[in-house]
């Protein structure tokens, strides 16, 4: 099979600390090594984890999912059954593989291309999408934040529409932006594009 995957893992813990994406990180790329020399694969914000003070509560809903291409589904299965420190303990349990959906409407969280400035971002959104040689309208919606290394880094959600199949998936496929390890520059199928600001 070629292209990516999204394999999603069920996960069980308790609380994890609201700026968990880098040292998660860091236990991804312990227990997988490849990963950071995969250049398309990445790691989405945690599903299913619901806000509680400081922290994030995981429920039994909550998920953890990697990107990866498809060829690596037998190292990426061999996460299951581990114990992740993210500081607290993260158990990750049966792995399910997701394919890519060739949606017109596509959303990331946050993208982060390294221009905190809007109009700075979008015109390095704009190169990205042109070396990927995707057409498509771009949104660009709410700033965000995501701590690298004790710093934070900013960033905007954004929405890409107007996609055909095959650049649907070739954006899904390769993002936009750095930092995908830390659950940015991932795109995701919408419904509509009504919703970039929520």
């Amino acid at each position: 099979m070629n292209g990516s995957l999204d394999f999603a893992y069920a996960v069980r813990g308790d609380m994890i600390d609201r700026d968990y994406p880098f040292a998660l990180c860091a236990a991804l790329l312990d227990a997988l090594p490849w990963l950071a020399a995969e250049p398309r694969a990445g790691v989405h914000p945690l599903r299913g984890a619901t806000t509680c003070g400081e922290g994030l509560l995981l429920g039994g809903r909550a998920r953890l999912v990697l990107r990866a291409p498809a060829a690596r589904a037998e190292e990426c299965a061999r996460l299951q059954g581990r114990l992740l420190e993210v500081p607290a303990p993260l158990h990750i349990g049966s792995i399910n593989q997701r394919e890519l959906l060739p949606y017109p409407v596509l959303h990331a969280r946050l993208v982060v291309t390294g221009s905190a400035d809007e109009a700075e971002f979008v015109a390095d959104v704009e190169r990205g999408i042109e070396q990927l040689q995707i057409d498509c309208e771009i949104i660009v919606g709410r700033r965000g934040e995501v701590c690298v290394c004790g710093r934070r880094v900013a960033g905007f959600s954004l929405m890409l529409h107007g996609l055909s199949p095959e650049h649907s998936l070739r954006a899904q496929e390769h993002g936009l932006g750095l930092h995908r390890m830390l659950g940015c520059g991932l795109f995701v199928p919408h419904k509509s594009v009504a919703a970039v600001g929520a």
